[in-house]
């Protein structure tokens, strides 16, 4: 109940209410059926001005919906770059693995053209370890006693002498370098038959030539070959190149530098020598 200008007037029930709108709806979709244009200019005029409200409603969803997509689509790139970075990995060990095996068969092939030498047979053999310090520079076999391995035998590759062997066990072999403080390999020079004796100094890069006197002819590049003297090493094969002659007016001798032409800083193979006359001496091709 309220007041109206003095009157009492009686609000109207929701049965009221319903049936008014009721009608109300009723005379409006006569109307539109009807094509009535003042019912759809108030429509359009409706619908335009609800347009700007209806897009705020549905913003939040369209967001919603957009952030989801972009979820979406960051969970799959993140998945393909780590499958894309797995996979650059993989290939990167590979292309490692083949450049090793690449250089390993250069390396044995520069071994097997240069194991024909005149009253040997060579053998290949596997490098298992290596012992490198400024007392003792060693390598480790896989041939051994088994294999007819003997102390003394001269060891080399496809550039120079590397050493000679000084312990055999069962299935191995130990192989004292020509670059240890131990060693000492009798050798002449290619350019003028100069005799001297290549000792080590304990480092892989470097060698010496001692008690050469003052007069004696030597200079840098000279490349000294293995004699034969003593009968380890085969006659002829390369074992040090001159890389510095001093001398000093107090002393009888020269000071003379020299690097070892074995590669001696990367052998996974190397050729063990038998002398051809040596009983029970073979030929094995297996490392």
């Amino acid at each position: 109940m309220g007041t109206f200008l003095g009157w009492s007037v009686k609000r109207p029930s929701n049965l009221a209410k319903l049936i008014l709108f009721a009608c109300a709806s009723v005379a409006l979709m006569v109307m539109d059926a009807h094509h009535n244009r003042d019912v759809r200019a108030v429509r359009g005029t409706i619908l335009r001005a609800g347009h700007p409200l209806q897009e705020l409603t549905a913003l939040p969803f369209a967001l919603i919906h957009d952030a989801r997509r972009d979820l979406r689509l960051n969970s799959r790139l993140r998945q393909e770059n780590a499958r894309l970075r797995a996979r650059a990995r993989r290939l990167e060990i590979e292309a490692s693995r083949l450049a090793a095996l690449r250089l390993e068969v250069r390396h044995l092939t520069a071994l097997l053209h240069g194991s024909a030498i005149p009253g040997y047979r060579a053998g290949l053999a596997r490098v298992l370890d290596v012992g490198s310090g400024p007392f003792k520079q060693h390598l480790t076999l896989d041939e051994g006693r088994n294999d007819h391995v003997f102390i003394g035998q001269a060891v080399i590759d496809a550039h120079g002498i590397v050493g000679q062997v000084v312990s055999v066990n069962r299935d191995t072999s130990e192989v004292m370098l020509i670059t240890d403080p131990d060693s000492g390999v009798p050798v002449i020079s290619e350019r003028n038959g100069l005799r001297a004796i290549v000792f080590g100094t304990g480092s892989l890069h470097r060698v010496k030539i001692p008690y050469l006197t003052v007069t004696a002819d030597i200079r840098p590049g000279d490349v000294f070959v293995s004699s034969g003297l003593g009968g380890i090493y085969p006659p002829g094969y390369p074992v040090a190149r001159v890389t510095k002659v001093t001398s000093n007016p107090n002393l009888a001798f020269l000071n003379v530098r020299a690097v070892p032409l074995a590669h001696l800083t990367y052998h996974t193979h190397v050729l063990l020598l038998w002398p051809r006359a040596q009983t029970g001496a073979r030929d094995t091709h297996h490392g």
